[in-house]
């Protein structure tokens, strides 16, 4: 028994900066609780340095209170005791840690309770002993609304020590000096007031800040940033419609996001020419004629491009040798697209419209397509017609609704003669009349013979779908379209096997045998095809096929 304790406590031997090390991977109330184990413990809990304040942590079942629930509750006597047994924690515990004299790693402050008029001296004292002592990493959160909003000390201008800093709901105000923020790396500014001054006095007297976000500020019009001649990342992120001018003069920028949310989004978003830029992340952004290539052209050695949900013209053309990621998601307008990027590894085209298409990418494609209205000839003709520049389709998502299926496989065939497309993976989501199965497989495997064919069952009605296909995919008939060069899937088909899988926590999957037997309302389960394909080839002017 004594070796075994002796064993177990071996832990306490090792240094103390080893064991701060390890609890930093502990939460604050992990953390709280080793000081109990013994007087050497508590010891390395009084001086461990990151100091993590939650108000959540004192109220036992919240997980995070709204200021909703801070305004129900703040006239309660229970509440106005807890907060003041957490202000009392939070003074206790700073001033024990600064009379050893050490610096302060992290200084953690989340607040829902602050009486800007009653507690904001309270507060700036707080952040002016983890500014005194050192702080490296500071972040401040209050919830609370735009018009009791606190501002935060001058204390947080000369905070000379701190590299990373992220400040939520507050107010910045023009500090009476300059800023000597001379380590800063990182700042993060969400929900903040300020004005573009301020924006760009940060950029300018940060001499060493790498990473910059904006998220959801307000208080500007105009927002600026230049002169920051260490950025490489920048986002800039918008909910509100305020911010109508975007303007960033960053030759070292290497990332950039930009998200805009709104009704009314900036009319100009400006950037100027960054030569070392790779990733470009843009969400919800207006571009009119000719702004978007223009835009691309200015990075040259750019190697990501996310393009999502945004406005764009009806025809855009990206060239570029050194493009490795491009991705289109739910850009609605899109109706043509050239481009031209042999080096590219990876070619994402989610939820756009079916475009007109010149491109050189031989590269692996993703492709999603969702079509609500008519399921009919000249839709499966633009698909297959876009699929076919591809010759390596890694992964290819329909999602079908309709309530009508219109196909005409002579027309299809007279149309477009050429056999169906290999894909690797087909994830099929589909909600049509019963008496449209039948056509709306034909159509989808007239158009590509996919190695797995996934379909996900939620409802009872994919429940119906997946029966009927389990039973259809066997059935064989050699004479079903012998007047057809091309013929149908059925001839193609050479194998088959069936995986059903219930999905528990959205994580762990279950195989079972048939998919009815576990099905309850609540389950979302998954049915796998593996195919096994026949290969045709042309002999004279009929069609023939092997097995590879």
């Amino acid at each position: 028994m004594d070796e075994t304790v002796v064993a177990m406590d071996r832990i306490s031997e090792l240094p103390t900066f080893i064991i701060h090390h390890i609890m930093s991977y502990l939460s604050a109330k992990d953390v709280a609780r080793t000081s109990v184990l013994s007087k050497k413990w508590n010891q390395l809990y009084v001086s461990f340095p990151i100091l993590d304040f939650d108000q959540n942590y004192f109220f036992p079942g919240a997980s995070r209170l709204d200021y909703g629930s801070f305004c129900v509750r703040k006239q309660n006597y229970s509440f106005s005791e807890t907060v003041k047994k957490f202000m009392d924690f939070v003074d206790a515990s700073l001033v024990r840690f600064c009379k050893l004299k050490f610096c302060i790693q992290k200084f953690r402050l989340f607040l829902t309770f602050l009486d800007v008029k009653g507690s904001a001296p309270i507060v700036d004292g707080w952040i002016r002993l983890a500014v005194e002592n050192g702080v490296r990493e500071l972040d401040f959160e209050n919830i609370t609304d735009e018009n009791t909003v606190y501002t935060l000390p001058q204390a947080i201008f000369s905070a000379n020590s701190v590299m990373n800093l992220r400040l939520v709901w507050c107010r910045l105000e023009q500090p009476f000096d300059s800023i000597m923020l001379r380590s800063l790396k990182k700042l993060t500014l969400e929900r903040v007031c300020l004005d573009e001054q301020m924006v760009q006095k940060l950029a300018t007297e940060c001499p060493l800040l790498e990473d910059l976000c904006f998220s959801n500020c307000w208080g500007l019009k105009h927002l600026c940033v230049s002169k920051a001649s260490k950025l490489k990342i920048m986002e800039i992120r918008s909910f509100s419609e305020e911010i109508e001018i975007v303007e960033i003069s960053v030759p070292s920028l290497q990332q950039l996001t930009l998200l805009f949310y709104g009704a009314r989004r900036p009319h100009v978003v400006e950037v100027a020419r960054s030569p070392h830029l790779k990733k470009l992340d843009l969400i919800s952004v207006y571009f009119a004629d000719n702004e978007f290539n223009h835009l691309i052209s200015k990075f040259p050695s750019l190697e990501d491009l996310f393009v999502t949900r945004c406005c764009l013209p009806g025809k855009i053309k990206i060239s570029s040798n050194q493009l490795k990621n491009l991705l289109f998601h739910s850009c609605k307008y899109l109706k043509a697209i050239d481009v031209d990027a042999p080096n590219l590894l990876l070619f994402t085209y989610e939820f756009n419209p079916i475009p007109i298409i010149s491109i050189n990418v031989p590269c692996p494609w993703k492709v999603s397509f969702v079509c609500k209205g008519a399921l009919n000839t000249h839709w499966y003709l633009k698909l297959k017609k876009f699929l076919g520049v591809s010759k390596q389709i890694e992964s290819l998502k329909l999602s079908l609704y309709s309530s009508k299926v219109f196909y005409n496989l002579d027309e299809l065939s007279e149309c477009s003669p050429s056999l169906p497309l290999q894909v690797e993976n087909l994830e099929l989501h589909t909600n049509v009349p019963l008496l449209d199965y039948e056509t709306l497989l034909d159509c989808v495997f007239w158009i590509c013979h996919p190695r797995t064919l996934r379909v996900n069952v939620m409802f009872e009605e994919d429940h119906k779908f997946i029966a009927w296909l389990s039973d259809q995919l066997w059935i064989r008939d050699a004479n079903c379209c012998n007047s057809h060069p091309i013929k149908c899937w059925r001839h193609y088909l050479n194998d088959l096997k069936t995986e059903n899988f219930l999905l528990v926590n959205d994580q762990i999957f279950l195989d079972v045998d048939n998919l009815m037997d576990g099905w309850t309302t609540r389950t979302r389960g998954v049915s796998e095809f593996h195919l096994d394909w026949c290969v045709p080839v042309l002999d004279g002017k009929s069609w023939v096929h092997y097995i590879t």
